[in-house]
């Protein structure tokens, strides 16, 4: 263990030193490379060039010689040409005439012939080997030497860079950590700006989903606290007895009743909304809208005989789907619609169907919902009043709900409204069968 320990120790901690030992091993590498190439190269072409140009040099000095009647003094005489550095040996029908001091290390010998004369030239290059040339050597050690400082520098340039971005992203993600939604990431012209971009919309749609579930919990107190207050209010006054008469105590108990219930819709609706932000399973079976408008039309009839309004339901199309998520995406677009139409008015449902998608369309006569409202009527507990009736209607929550439902049955619904004319939702699902839609987590629904 104790010597893996020690290795880790040595290997580089910083960007920069990794990059410059990265750098510097591969021109080391490449260095001894090229110089073993060179080396067999060089020294290769050289020999062969010395010893052509031996043997030439011998043949020469074989032809002066021969016919000579003293070869010996006459190879001494040529000897004196070749040098000292060259090995000389002559003979004459194999006789050894003449031969001089033996080189210390032997490179590249040749032999040459006239007649009876033989020459034999042997020579040693001091400068065939490019390791040994300590000159070259060091120059290009110098070379390595200046490279890796160059290298250094530029890698420290690089890394101080990198680190600067690193630790800002790292300052930025220890901030979001603690809280601060609204710290952004520097964001520069490299590989790391993009990392920051992509940060900062992260961070962007936790704030905002952070500021809805804000909004969201502060309309949910507020929602809660109306009710609440009445039920205390009344049942004050049946406990100290502010209600005398039987007449009041049973107007005090309606309320409460009344109060109470409206308490039980909101908790039941606010329970669906939570079961359906955990994106439970759904079935996905063929159905008949046209079926399921008619259902919902019965189901509200005696709502809408009550306040006065016509509602009817036609036409027939096939789409896949949750028959129980239907009905109550259905239930409560109906319902709204019934609740902003006046008496005298009508809801029509009508099974329609499109390329690829079949749906149902909910057509009121009601008072209709302002152009600035209409991008907002599918938030939770949408609050502003001129379309609060026919937005929200019930707890506040039933067009968020339609908007979650058809969501995870891979539908969508779309409204239509004007001052005046009324409204007209349709919900529209797949006609044949998909996968089901990604999970979207935080950020994916107005809160």
């Amino acid at each position: 263990m104790t010597g893996p320990l020690r290795l880790g120790r040595l290997r580089p901690r910083s960007i920069q030193a990794r990059v410059a030992v990265a750098i510097a091993v591969a021109l080391i590498v490449v260095f001894v490379v090229v110089q073993v190439v060179l080396v067999a190269f060089v020294e290769n072409r050289s020999r062969a060039e010395l010893e052509a140009a031996l043997h030439q040099q011998a043949t020469s000095i074989a032809r002066a010689l021969d016919g000579q009647p003293n070869v010996a003094a006459g190879a001494r005489d040529a000897q004196r040409y070749v040098g000292n550095a060259t090995r000389m040996v002559v003979s004459v029908d194999g006789e050894v005439v003449h031969w001089n001091v033996p080189v210390d290390r032997l490179e590249a010998s040749a032999t040459g012939s006239s007649g009876d004369v033989t020459v034999l030239l042997e020579r040693r290059d001091p400068d065939a080997g490019l390791f040994t040339d300590w000159q070259f050597v060091a120059l290009i050690a110098l070379g390595i030497v200046g490279t890796g400082a160059l290298i250094w520098y530029l890698a420290g340039s690089v890394g101080a860079r990198l680190r600067s971005g690193v630790d800002a992203l790292a300052d930025s993600a220890q901030a979001v950590a603690e809280g601060r939604l609204d710290v952004r990431a520097p964001e520069p012209d490299d590989e790391l700006g993009r990392l920051g971009r992509a940060f900062n919309r992260m961070t962007a749609r936790l704030e905002q989903a952070d500021a809805r579930q804000r909004e969201f919990l502060a309309d949910v107190a507020h929602e809660l606290r109306t009710p609440v207050t009445s039920i205390e209010g009344f049942a004050q006054a049946l406990d100290d007895g502010t209600a005398r008469t039987e007449e009041d105590r049973r107007e005090a108990a309606g309320f409460i009743r009344a109060e109470a219930a409206r308490l039980r819709e909101l908790v039941h609706d606010l329970q669906q909304l939570t079961y359906l932000d955990l994106e439970p399973d759904v079935r996905r079976e063929t159905l008949d809208l046209g079926d399921a408008a008619r259902r919902a039309a019965a189901r509200l009839a005696l709502d809408a005989h009550v306040k006065g309004v016509e509602l009817t339901a036609t036409g027939d199309a096939a789409a896949v789907g949750d028959p129980a998520h239907v009905d109550t995406i259905l239930t409560n677009l109906v319902s709204n619609a019934v609740r902003a139409t006046p008496a005298g008015g009508s809801v029509t449902l009508t099974a329609v169907a499109g390329r690829g998608e079949a749906g149902v369309a909910v057509r009121d006569t009601g008072s209709g919902i302002a152009p600035e409202h209409l991008p907002y009527i599918f938030d939770r507990l949408y609050r502003v009043q001129a379309g609060r009736d026919r937005a929200v209607g019930g707890s506040g929550l039933g067009l968020s709900i339609v908007r979650r439902l058809a969501t995870l049955l891979g539908g969508r619904v779309v409204v239509e409204s004007a001052v005046g004319a009324g409204s007209t939702f349709t919900l529209w699902l797949p006609a044949s069968a998909v996968a089901p839609p990604p999970p979207s987590r935080v950020g994916s629904e107005p809160l």
